[in-house]
Order: structure tokens, then sequence, then C-alpha cells
């Protein structure tokens, strides 16, 4: 009987202490502070469909966080709304409820959306290879149609219409609504383009050019499907089928044999590429702080009759930092591999294509294998702040934001020689380049960038680009 008594007393005591145990817990966890999601409400989307401003939110409704981790969930959260680039500005207010819940308001200034364009543009590499050259005749012009956040759904719509140096067709379609949660998306690519004058090969790292008298020296289509998963914020898969077709003269051909390989004036392949990003920038334009890392690998030539057999892989990483008060840093990475030790010149692109080094914007190389990096110590001049345009009317382009960047860079990269690169100098060799520049940042993604650099053989020049000074992807 005593043993049963002692039991039950024991009980008692137990569950005594765990009743205070909890009770203690939970007054440790309210002094804490946490934040419990009652409301969320958005203001400003007269377009946007509100599913896509959530899909965005790192917090949901009846989500629990500390304060901690909502000053994390607040950050992550704008940062992945900004990326979207579907607004100017962007914040998140909270405001605290009698019962001591709290709602959420989550503001957008919505961007313009429809541009219907004239296209004005060079063919160049880049601005500064366009300067340099200073042929007018290599203007395209024509007619830009692009719809961003289509249906309010954050579909795009791209049409190219081009005349002048280059005739080009291209029809572009990215629907990321496959399913409710808007992991599953879709993209669509149909392209034609012809050139009367094209780079048949590359001497001393200049590429040389043959025109064509009254017809095409070169056509190409190109068509693709994607498939898009994107699991988590900022993760992102994609599954690409592609088929290209090009053709050239057969000038082209007596001039370089090697342009399609094998004296052939016509190619056409398959290509089936695989891509994983994993993304955690503040910025996908002009970041300033955080990391990313993409991957990709790519089958060229599927079938074994196509023209081309060829593994392709692309590794990028980046990584940026502040470290002190407006002082910022940057580094960029970009490496490249192939199977085919022999690939044509038409596939075969190296640094001073879509990437180049700052100083050596007039050069280009060719090799199968290169690594390419990018570094960058910039300090904020400007803070960025909204300004509102005195000559514009209220709309979506009286408000604006400006901020200014000095900064000083080093760029570094190598390219394996091959027997394609004979006539070249700079395959084999490590190539540098650095210098200063000033950097404006503004609305709409505008980057305008003036630099001085001087590359690694002592020559130096003064260079104006538009665009990100971080890697292209």
């Amino acid at each position: 009987m005593n043993h049963w008594v002692f039991k039950i007393i024991l009980q008692i005591c137990l569950t005594t202490i765990f009743f205070f145990s909890a009770k203690s817990t939970i007054a440790t966890e309210n002094e804490r502070g946490l934040v419990v999601i009652s409301s969320i409400s958005i203001k400003g989307n007269k377009i946007t469909n509100d599913r896509i401003i959530l899909r965005e939110l790192t917090f949901k409704l009846g989500d629990t966080l500390t304060i901690a981790e909502l000053s994390d969930n607040l950050t992550q959260s704008i940062q992945n709304l900004n990326n979207t680039l579907l607004f100017n500005f962007t914040s998140i207010n909270q405001h605290s409820e009698s019962n001591g819940n709290f709602h959420f308001e989550v503001v957008v200034e919505e961007r313009w959306y429809l541009w219907p364009l004239p296209i004005f543009e060079y063919s160049h590499r880049n601005l500064s290879a366009f300067f340099n050259d200073g042929d007018l005749s290599r203007l395209n012009y024509g007619i830009y149609l692009r719809m961003d956040n289509f249906r309010g759904l954050r579909e795009q719509i791209k049409l190219r219409l081009v005349w002048g140096y280059r005739k080009e067709f291209k029809l572009q379609y990215f629907s990321p609504n496959l399913d409710k949660e808007k992991r599953h998306g879709i993209s669509g690519l149909v392209s034609y383009y012809t050139n009367y004058e094209i780079p048949f090969q590359s001497i001393n790292n200049i590429p040389i050019y043959y025109t064509a008298n009254g017809t095409n020296a070169r056509a190409v289509f190109r068509s693709s499907v994607s498939y898009i998963y994107r699991p988590k914020h900022n993760w992102r898969h994609s599954l690409t089928f592609g088929w290209i077709n090009a053709s050239v003269s057969d000038t082209i051909t007596k001039l370089n044999s090697n342009y399609f390989g094998n004296s052939l004036n016509k190619l056409s392949y398959s290509e089936l590429r695989y891509e994983a990003f994993y993304d955690k920038r503040d910025s996908k334009i002009f970041p300033l702080q955080g990391f990313f890392g993409k991957a990709e690998i790519a089958r060229q030539g599927i079938l074994k009759a196509e023209g081309i057999a060829n593994w392709n892989i692309k590794l990028w990483a980046g990584l940026y930092s502040e470290i002190a008060n407006r002082l910022y840093t940057g580094s960029d990475a970009l490496v490249q591999l192939n199977s085919n030790n022999n690939l044509p010149y038409f596939m075969n692109e190296a640094i001073g294509y879509g990437n180049y080094i700052r100083g050596m914007e007039y050069y280009t190389t060719n090799g199968i294998n290169f690594a390419l990096n990018k570094n960058s110590l910039k300090y904020q001049l400007l803070k960025a702040k909204a300004v509102n345009l005195p000559l514009f009317p209220e709309g979506k382009f009286k408000k604006t934001h400006l901020s200014v960047f000095w900064s000083i860079f080093a760029d570094t990269g190598f390219v394996q020689s091959d027997q394609s690169t004979l006539s070249n100098n700079f395959e084999g060799k490590f190539l540098y380049g650095y210098g200063t520049g000033l950097y404006f940042y503004a609305y709409y993604d505008i980057v305008l960038r003036f630099e001085y650099s001087i590359n690694r053989f002592g020559e130096t020049g003064f260079f104006i680009h538009l665009g990100t000074p971080f890697l292209n992807l």
C-alpha cells in the first residue's frame, strides 16, 4: 500500500514540475519575443497577381518567428521581390495587433511592363569594340517588343524583328506557372538570323571578316524548349532540348575549312542541357552582398549521325560582401570544359565573346577550355535613394533610384591552346587586366560604366560599357 502511495505522490510531483517547467519555457519564449503572422496584405500591385508576390515571401500566414528570424525573413523576401525584376521599389511593413499577433503589409511599385521599342544597336561584342571599329554599317535597326509580367503572372514574351547589319526574327516565351505553387515552369525560343558579313577566322586574336555581295554569308536557325523547376526561393533547375541548323556560303569554307569542320558548309545538331543554379545575391544586376553557384552540362550532338559530338561543362561562382561602411568586394569565376578537342570555329568561343577581361575588350580568344576570374573593390560614393525626376509626369518613370560607385578591379584568365588557335597569340598565356572605373546604377536595371584599364601587354584604354561589371550568366 505504501508502495502505491509513494508512486502516486511521485507522479504528482513530476507532473507539477513539468507544468511549471512548461510555463517557464513559454515565459522564456515570450521574453525572447515571438511574432505570429496573423495576416498578410499587398498594396500597389495593380497588375501583378497576389500569388506571384506571395511566392517570393519566405514566411507565410500562421508562421511563428523569433525577432531574429523575422529580420532575416524580411530581408530575404525583399531581395526575392527585387530579383523578380517586376518592381522598382519594394517594402514590407509590420503592424502589431491588439491580441499580440502581427499584420504584414507588402508594398510594391510596379515597373512599366510593355516595351514596344525601336532597335538601334551595335553588332560588336561590346560597346568599346564598336567605338574602336567605328564602322556604322555594322549597326542593327528594327522593332523590339517585350511584355514583362504578361497577365500579371510573371510570364514574359519577347519579339525581335531586326534589319541592317544582321537580319533576325526571334520569339521567346517564359512562364513559371505550371502549378499553383509556382515551382514548375516552361520556356521556349525560336530564332532565325542571317548575316552578309561574318568573322571567319581570328588572327592575332582579332576577328577577320568576310563580306558577301548580294547574298548571305551565314544563316542560323535555333529552337529550344525548357522545363524549369524551382523547389525553393534560391534554387532553380532547368532541362533544355534545342536544335541548331546553320549554313554558310562556299567562300567561307574555302577561307576556313574548320568553320563547321571538314570543309562543310552546313551544320545541324541537337543539344540537351541541364542547369542547376543557387542564387543568394541581393541583386541579379549589381550584387553587393551574397553569393551564387551555377553548373551546366550539355550534350551537343545527341545522335551519332549528327555533325558534332561534344560534352560541354560550365561552372560559375560569385562571392560579394561589405567589408566596411560603403566598401564592397566582389569576385566572380567561370570555367568551361569541352570533351571535343577539335571544335569547329563556329562553336569555339572563349574569353572575349560573352565575357571578357577588362582592358582586352578589342580582342577575342578561341580555345576548347578556359577559366576567367573578375575581381573588384567598390566604394559607394552616393547611396541609393529615391528621386522624383522633375520633367517626367506622375507614373512608372517619375520615381527613380540612383547610386554611384568608384571601383578598382583586376581580371585574370587563361585559355588552353589547340590546333585552331595557331594563328593567335593569347591562348596558352596568363592574361590579365586591371584598372579603375566609375559606375552609375539606376532603375530599370541601367548600369553605365566608365573604365580606364591596363592589360598584360601594357596597352591602356578608356572604355564605356552598358551593363553589369560582373559575369554574364
